[in-house]
């Protein structure tokens, strides 16, 4: 009897992965495939430009760049159900998130310096006070914190570790690094949700922090955030090699006791 009770609840929490044709379906709708090929390119060009200063180096550590969309794909297959999948693609009917990856494209294609002169912009007025509060509360939920913390223990952890001077690294510097890194993720992102939803308005910062707020987002949030660690990883291992840690120490205390 106990064998069957407990091939039963096997059974009934039994969930089977995303189909190929879900993951397509969603990397069409999001923005997730294009943020992937940017990153694509921009470590492509790294690659490149550590290889160009390794002229007498009989190693060749190129790593093939096509695997990263490989392995982004085959991640967020084994780690959205289907049902999961099928719940995400329903928010991407939403008429405001759809509003919202588009505007997040077209503000990724503008000049950091634009988006810091908008941010400080609203921050100086006091009307805005609810506007950037709302729009915290969204970049809080499509920006997870525990998300952020699988993109350092997966990628930036083990590159630090592994690099030159890693092994002396403390366990309190470690630490630092991970808070700091953490913080400048979470400001990274408060910033750029604020730019790209500049021309919404409160009904509609109201509408997207609904979607924001169910459990298909969260799902999506940690499959991406895993799936793009999951992609970049032996990327990032075969440059460890290259990877000084001195030179990416957090600031100290007292460079940081004056910030807010």
């Amino acid at each position: 009897m106990k064998k069957i009770l407990l091939t039963l609840a096997l059974f009934t929490h039994l969930s089977f992965a995303a189909t190929p044709e879900q993951v397509e379906q969603y990397l069409s709708v999001s923005n997730a495939e294009e943020e992937l090929l940017s990153l694509q390119s921009q470590f492509s060009a790294m690659q490149n430009a550590f290889k160009s200063q390794e002229t007498n180096s009989s190693d060749d550590n190129t790593y093939d760049m096509q695997m990263l969309s490989i392995r982004f794909k085959d991640y967020l297959q084994k780690h959205l159900s289907e049902d999961e999948m099928t719940e995400v693609l329903e928010n991407y009917k939403n008429v405001v998130l759809l509003q919202f990856v588009s505007a997040s494209s077209e503000a990724e294609e503008h000049d950091q310096n634009e988006t810091m002169a908008y941010v400080q912009q609203l921050q100086a007025s006091p009307e805005a006070e609810e506007r950037i509060a709302l729009v915290e509360k969204i970049s809080n939920k499509l920006y997870s914190k525990e998300a952020m913390v699988v993109m350092f223990d997966e990628l930036m952890k083990p590159l630090m570790e592994n690099g030159i001077g890693g092994q002396k690294m403390s366990g309190d510097m470690l630490k630092a690094t991970k808070a700091n890194y953490l913080k400048m993720m979470t400001e990274a992102s408060r910033y750029e949700t604020l730019y790209a939803s500049k021309d919404f308005t409160m009904d509609e910062l109201e509408a997207l922090l609904k979607v924001a707020k169910t459990p298909a987002i969260d799902h999506e949030t940690k499959a991406v955030f895993g799936a793009m660690a999951y992609s970049l990883k032996e990327f990032f291992m075969s440059l460890a090699s290259r990877f000084d840690v001195s030179k990416h120490q957090p600031p100290s205390s007292a460079d940081t006791k004056h910030t807010k």
